[in-house]
This record gives C-alpha cells, sequence and structure tokens, in this order.
C-alpha cells in the first residue's frame, strides 16, 4: 500500500507540474495573438515518439479527428491534415505543450523569409542529437560549428559524383527491372527493391563497391560486408538511436539484436579503418581513393596541415564518421522512399507511364542504357523529374522542418502582420500543408498529377513531338511553396545526385516497359489501381513517412 501510495502521488505531482508548465506557455503564445491549440505532449517528446512507434497498430485505430491530442500529439500527423488546419485558423497558429510552444507556419512568403534568415531561425539541434549515434556530424551541428562542418563536408557534392550516380543508377536499375520481369505473376518486393537499389548506388557513389542487385529473396542475413552491415543498421535505426550500444551484445537478447550489434561492430571498425587507410595514402603522398571518406580526409587534413583555410579547425575521427553515417541515413532513406512511393504511383497511373515513356524513348533512342550518357540525357528528362517533384510534394518524408528562435525573440511577417515571437519557440514550416494548399496548386492540390510540373513556352502545344518536347519546361511554384529539400544555409547538399539517381532509375525501369497492378480473383484492374492507391496513401511517420503495407501491392511487369 505505501508503495502504490507513493507511486500515486508522484503521479499526481508530475501531472500538476506539467499542468502549471502548459498554462505557462499558454499565456505566453496568447500574447502572441494567434490562434493556439493546447495538447498535453510535445512533438518531440522522445517516450512519447518511442510508444506511438511501438504500437502503431493500436494507434491507427484511434480516430484522428476525435480531438486536438488525438490529431496534434500523433506523431506525423501534418501527412494526414495537410492543409485542413490552416483552413480552419489561419496562416500560422501556436501549438502549446509542456515542454516549449510550437508556431506553425503554412504561408509561403513567411516561411522563404525564414529560411532566408538562417542565423536568426537555427536548427532546432536538439530534435537531431539522437544522430549523433555515430559521432557528431552536420545535421546536429549549428551556429559557427555547423558553418565549419558545412564547409569540410561539401567535397563529395559536385558534378564527378552526379556521373558516377547516373552510370550506377542505370546500371542497377536495369538489373532490378530484369529481376522484375522473370516474375511472370508479378510480386510483391517493389519497396524492398527500391531500397536495395537505393543503398547499392550509395555504396558506389560513396564507397566505390559495387554490388551487382539481387531481389529480396537472394538477400543474406549476415552482415558480412559493408552493405549488408549499413543495410541491418538503417531498417533499425530507430533501435540503434534509442537504445544503449551495450545492450545489443548482451547473450541471451534475440537473434535480430545481434545481428544489430554485429552490424554496427562492423561498420564502425570499417569505417576507422577506411580513415586510417586514407590518411595512410595521403602521409605517402598517394592519390586518395575519391570514395566519400577519401574527401571528408583529405579535405580535413588539408585544413589541419594550414595549406587551406588555416584558421578552419580539422574534422576530428568522431566526426568523419558522424558525418557519413549521416550522409548514408539522409541519402539512403529519402532516396529509396521517394523511389518506392513513385514506382507504386506510376502502377497505378499508366497514362503517366506513357507520358514519361515518351520522352524517354525520344531522347534515349535505340541505346542500350549504359550507352546514356549522362551531360547529354539527365538535362532533357523534365518529364521524369516532374515524377519526383511531384511525389515530394505530397508525399515528402519530412511532415516539416523545425527552426528555433533561440534565447532571443524574433519578429516575422505573416501576410501583413507583424508578429513578435517568443525566445525558446519552435518555428515549425509545415511542409505537408504548403504542398497542397489550392491557392499554390490549384483545385486539384491533392491529386497526384506529375504534369503540373511542366510548362510550354507557347500558348499553342504542337503536335510534332520534337517540337512539344523542346518548349517544354519546368514549372517553377512561388518560393518558399514547395520546399522539399529546403531552402537557404540548410539546404540539402545531396538535392542533385538525388534527381540524378531517380531520373536514371525512371529512364532504365519504363522507357521500354509498363507495369500494372495484378488484380485479385475477380477483382477488375481499375479496382485494383484503386487498392493500390489506397496502399500508397496508408502511410504513416515514424523517423520518415513510409507505407504501412507496401507488400500488400503485387505487381506484374512487361516490355511495352
Amino acid at each position: 500500500m505505501p508503495i502504490f501510495l507513493w507511486f500515486s502521488t508522484l503521479v499526481l505531482i508530475w501531472c500538476i507540474y506539467q499542468a502549471y508548465r502548459l498554462l505557462t506557455n499558454y499565456n505566453r503564445a496568447s500574447r502572441l495573438g494567434v490562434p493556439t491549440v493546447c495538447v498535453p505532449i510535445s512533438p518531440d517528446n522522445a517516450l512519447w515518439i518511442a510508444l506511438e512507434t511501438s504500437f502503431t497498430s493500436v494507434f491507427k485505430y484511434i480516430p484522428f479527428d476525435a480531438f486536438s491530442c488525438t490529431r496534434y500529439c500523433r506523431l506525423g500527423w501534418e501527412f494526414h491534415d495537410r492543409f485542413r488546419t490552416y483552413s480552419r485558423l489561419g496562416d500560422v497558429f501556436m501549438l502549446v505543450t509542456p515542454d516549449r510552444n510550437w508556431l506553425y507556419v503554412g504561408e509561403a512568403e513567411a516561411v522563404n523569409d525564414i529560411l532566408s534568415r538562417g542565423r536568426e531561425f537555427g536548427s532546432a539541434a536538439w530534435m537531431m542529437n539522437a544522430l549523433n549515434v555515430f559521432g557528431p556530424n552536420i545535421a546536429t551541428a549549428d551556429g559557427a560549428d555547423w558553418q565549419r562542418q558545412r564547409k569540410l563536408t561539401a567535397a563529395p557534392f559536385n558534378e564527378q559524383k552526379s556521373k558516377f550516380v547516373w552510370a550506377e543508377a542505370l546500371r542497377q536499375a536495369t538489373d532490378m527491372r530484369q529481376w522484375w520481369e522473370r516474375h511472370e505473376n508479378g510480386l510483391s518486393s517493389t519497396s524492398d527493391d527500391t531500397r536495395t537499389l537505393a543503398l547499392d548506388v550509395l555504396a558506389y557513389a560513396g564507397f566505390q563497391k559495387s554490388y551487382p542487385f539481387q531481389g529480396k529473396t537472394h538477400q543474406s542475413n549476415q552482415p558480412i560486408t559493408y552493405r549488408d552491415s549499413l543495410s541491418i543498421i538503417l531498417q533499425n535505426i530507430l533501435v540503434i538511436i534509442v537504445l544503449p550500444p551495450f545492450l545489443f551484445h548482451i547473450p541471451f537478447l534475440p537473434r535480430r539484436w545481434k545481428r544489430i550489434g554485429a552490424a554496427v561492430t562492423y561498420f564502425t571498425e570499417h569505417m576507422h579503418d577506411q580513415v586510417a587507410q586514407e590518411k595512410g595514402l595521403m602521409e605517402s603522398g598517394k592519390q586518395g581513393s575519391g570514395t566519400l571518406i577519401s574527401n571528408l580526409v583529405r579535405a580535413s587534413e588539408e585544413v589541419g596541415t594550414g595549406t587551406v583555410r588555416p584558421n578552419l579547425k580539422p574534422l576530428s575521427n568522431p566526426e568523419i564518421l558522424g558525418n557519413i553515417f549521416v550522409f548514408n541515413f539522409a541519402g539512403h532513406d529519402t532516396t529509396a522512399i521517394s523511389l518506392a512511393y513513385s514506382v507504386l504511383l506510376l502502377v497505378a497511373h499508366p497514362e503517366v507511364q506513357d507520358w514519361i515513356g515518351e520522352e524517354l524513348r525520344f531522347h534515349l533512342r535505340g541505346e542500350e542504357s549504359n550507352g546514356w550518357d549522362y551531360e547529354l540525357s539527365f538535362p532533357k528528362l523534365q518529364r521524369c523529374l516532374a515524377v519526383l517533384l511531384e511525389t515530394l510534394r505530397l508525399y515528402n518524408p519530412l511532415p516539416g522542418i523545425p527552426k528555433y528562435t533561440g534565447s532571443q525573440p524574433r519578429s516575422l511577417t505573416v501576410r501583413g502582420t507583424n508578429l513578435h515571437v517568443p525566445a525558446d519557440t519552435v518555428v515549425s514550416l509545415h511542409l505537408m500543408s504548403l504542398h497542397t494548399q489550392p491557392r499554390y496548386w490549384g483545385h486539384d492540390s491533392l491529386t497526384w498529377r506529375p504534369s503540373r510540373w511542366i510548362v510550354n513556352e507557347s500558348e499553342t502545344v504542337p503536335s510534332d513531338i520534337s517540337t512539344r518536347l523542346g518548349q517544354e519546361m519546368l514549372f517553377v511554384p512561388k518560393k518558399g511553396s514547395f520546399i522539399a529539400w529546403s531552402e537557404g544555409m540548410r539546404s540539402c547538399p545531396g538535392k542533385r545526385l538525388a534527381q540524378v539517381e531517380f531520373v536514371g532509375v525512371m529512364a532504365a525501369l519504363f522507357r521500354d516497359n509498363r507495369a500494372a497492378p495484378v488484380p485479385k480473383p475477380g477483382e477488375s484492374l481499375g479496382a485494383a489501381k484503386e487498392r493500390l492507391l489506397n496502399i500508397v496513401k496508408d502511410s504513416n511517420v515514424e523517423l520518415l513517412l513510409q507505407m504501412r503495407n507496401p507488400n500488400d501491392a503485387l505487381v506484374k511487369w512487361f516490355r511495352r
């Protein structure tokens, strides 16, 4: 009884304290003069995130619109809400929580202003600290340290790397397509296979390790290679972030956890060995390997020896390892997710397959994929790029971009109203609302339509395909209304590489091939397409947006 009484008392004290903090933050928010919504849990509460991601099968049955807490406390609520809250409350509102206040902004001009003032609206770095699992990195750095790391890690993102990415994306996608074609009854591993492809392209572009594409049923369960260990890490990143490393090496734990521990150990040791080898090559005056590690080590060593930027502190070994992991995590998962969504959306929209196929067959005539030159081909394939842009508009892996006012209040103008945003406020750029608001994207803003990204120089559409394709240009949206790769100081450095990889994959898959959903017994093709779209829409955010059941989609590939 005394134990129960003590526990009850502690819970009561905690609840009173949380209520006091919520009331304090509400009073602070009310002075700003914008609509407010109060919830008992902050969106970045680590315990709540872990609980929700562990019991997604339970939480999905809780009605999204029942109460404010069931809507705004749900991880990734932005994806399900889209622009509805802004239609009801206006272009900006404050989410009041016991920890701190969150100002959500869904107006393009204000978002563009925030992104252009990177020093005033900095990164909410504490939210990213979990990514320090392998060492400090550019994703978790802020201020002067971020600027230092950005300068030292910029070298890998160049046009030479784009050529590597293009060539490997074509090779991997060709192998993947051939693997899919061999399954005459269709296969359900689209999401898993695009994930493997993205990993293989990353391994080659970043580390010059070439692997043959292997479909899901052929993959090994043993972390014996760099690719295998990285694959296991990326698939279990949430567990690795939450739990301390020693837990993965306890003898009586399940085999899955032991495999995770072995993968982390292998990856860490392999990266340390690669760094040591690269430093040895530099000391002996030999040319580097040209890998991501080589770029980071050499940029850092040149700074350390004073040959360039003598006032810049070089990257430490933990920082090199941390940045290698972050580039792997960001470069792989976001690309793999975008590919999976795009391929299944294309399968459900055969008219879009024909649309990009027309472009591909015109610009890539009569040659095998290994003959498609990057510099000649990539700039012309605007329709393929439009597919990526439209997918990221509606199914961006990140639901929003959090910024932070820091220790000082900041001024912000929203639709002519000047706001004085208090210190210690998270300013969330509501990507999902910006990407779907009808005022920026038209009455069909919730419809996946890649052709919205293509405009013609001429008002009349010529019948000649050569003239028609020659007059097509990419649509440039209003600044601040499309921020898939963020903008400003902290924009994604891998944007170009992601676009090159995606377009290469589209070219290899759809120039000579088509895909269609496999209907269930008694199901029409139209019903099968609708079911596939529902599989795509049934998505949820864990660390990133992803489909709940992508393997329910059975797809058949065939030659045109």
